[in-house]
């Protein structure tokens, strides 16, 4: 079920009338179970039926690794146990089909004839988010900085919670547990208002400008020769601008739907293409899963305490597989090693710090224009693919940019979009607590005015049918 349905715009009312009609905690977590279960099934139901064993055998480690406290021979065993199953049901539906073909091909280039068989399985939406969310808690109770959850529902639910289950953001126990055990669910206009905002907000990003954007980005990678030239490079610059509307409108709207309720998700983007350096941009993008990787595969692989060469080395390796963790192809892996190598260079070699106006800006230009670059090699299917997008990059063509599935004034309406949305980032980069204070709190003439805007803009400005693919692109991964 997406949030840019019509099936969620009838599911989410009900949900919630429902909740708060519902007698507090148990009940409540019960039925939003159940509406997360049917929230995921929607899509594939016999899918469900993974999200509850990754469920239940994070549970069991969990209580096995608490009932062991002081054999840490056992609670290794018990962990290596969880993370062993939990990530090869990850494996056999997204990599093994990558890794028999990467085995074929390397027998193939030494003249060995081997073919390792496929499975025709197609990938289970948001795997890769519920799969790290659960075996985050198992490590979390492993070492000590939970509790394990005795109550099967509140942690089922923890897993399963509809508005993050599919595209995150990736919740860790200790924020979602205690919130799930103390949900006295009291219904609060501002946190209704302040929810529905981001909803607002979110569905707008995704239906009136990521989709249209991705129309002509489509348009220009299914036929990148005819579009060489300004077409190519706008169609490439337009594809940065419609993951981050897309994946963070999802976020937005995961984290408004969830306030709405009483819960308070973690905020999974910080306005990215606002940042100066490597390093602030991947502590505003995708928060969670950067977060992830920190506490569970850098410092575990020891993080700086091993000496520099060794530090270097880990953070490599953390962009290597967070490349592979978006998607099962070398080209994912290049995108992870090419953002890994900037990020060293600039962060560790270099130790770049603007820190003056027209050097933060240079920066922020050189640091945005060089992750654009390296998402040619995230949306193309091949590296040929890739390599043929760079080949074909340049200014001219002009004559046919307006052939790739927009008008001339979608085009412009969409470029206007986009400096709309760099402006009003620049504001809040410097601004935010004023500007947030003034809009909730004061400005109520512009507070709704700006919901009827983005509602009527949302309906009337959106690209839905024919053309049009409402998913969101993080559903894949």
């Amino acid at each position: 079920m997406l949030f840019n349905s019509f099936e969620f715009l009838m599911f989410f009312p009900v949900v919630c009338i429902t909740f708060f009609l519902l007698p507090k905690n148990r009940w409540r977590n019960i039925f939003l179970l159940v509406a997360s279960y049917f929230f995921y099934m929607n899509w594939k139901p016999t899918y469900a039926l993974l999200i509850l064993t990754s469920t239940a055998l994070t549970y069991c480690c969990g209580l096995l690794l608490e009932r062991n406290i002081g054999y840490r021979l056992r609670q290794k065993s018990f962990l290596a146990i969880s993370l062993v199953l939990n990530f090869s049901i990850l494996f056999l539906f997204k990599y093994f089909n990558f890794a028999g073909d990467s085995i074929t091909a390397l027998f193939s280039a030494i003249g060995i004839d081997m073919h390792v068989p496929k499975i025709d399985v197609l990938l289970p939406v948001g795997i890769s988010f519920y799969t790290f969310q659960a075996v985050g808690y198992s490590i979390d109770v492993y070492r000590g900085t939970i509790k394990a959850e005795k109550d099967f529902i509140s942690y089922a639910l923890f897993v399963s919670f509809f508005p993050q289950l599919v595209a995150g953001p990736i919740e860790r126990a200790g924020n979602m547990l205690p919130q799930l055990h103390n949900n006295t669910g009291r219904f609060s206009y501002d946190e209704i208002r302040k929810g529905a905002f981001d909803i607002l907000v979110g569905l707008f990003k995704k239906v009136v400008i990521a989709d249209r954007l991705a129309i002509y980005v489509d348009s220009v990678y299914s036929s990148m020769d005819k579009a060489a030239g300004l077409p190519a490079t706008l169609g490439v610059i337009f594809f940065a601008f419609q993951l981050y509307l897309d994946f963070s409108a999802y976020s937005q709207i995961a984290v408004g739907t969830a306030r709405i309720m009483g819960f308070r998700l973690t905020r999974n983007f910080n306005l990215p293409y606002m940042a100066t350096t490597f390093r602030e941009f991947w502590s505003r993008w995708h928060i969670t899963l950067t977060q992830w990787f920190r506490d569970y595969l850098y410092i575990p692989l020891g993080g700086n305490r091993k000496g520099k060469y060794k530090m270097l080395l880990n953070i490599l390796i953390v962009f290597v597989v967070s490349g592979l963790w978006h998607g099962a192809s070398w080209n994912f892996v290049i995108w992870g090693f090419l953002n890994g190598v900037a990020y060293l260079t600039f962060t560790h070699v270099i130790n770049f710090k603007p820190k003056v106006f027209w050097t933060k800006n240079l920066s922020r230009f050189f640091v945005v224009g060089f992750w654009t670059l390296t998402l040619v090699f995230f949306r193309s299917d091949t590296f040929s693919d890739a390599i043929q997008t760079f080949s074909t990059l340049g200014f001219n063509n002009v004559e046919n940019i307006t052939t790739f599935g927009m008008s001339a004034t979608e085009l412009k309406f969409s470029i206007w979009m986009l400096v709309v949305i760099l402006i009003m980032e620049a504001i809040l980069n410097k601004h935010r607590e004023t500007v947030e204070q003034f809009f909730f709190y004061k400005a109520n003439v512009l507070r709704w005015l700006t919901y009827i805007v983005l509602m009527l803009g949302t309906i009337y400005l959106g690209i839905y049918g024919v053309g049009s693919d409402a998913s969101f692109i993080y559903f894949q991964f």
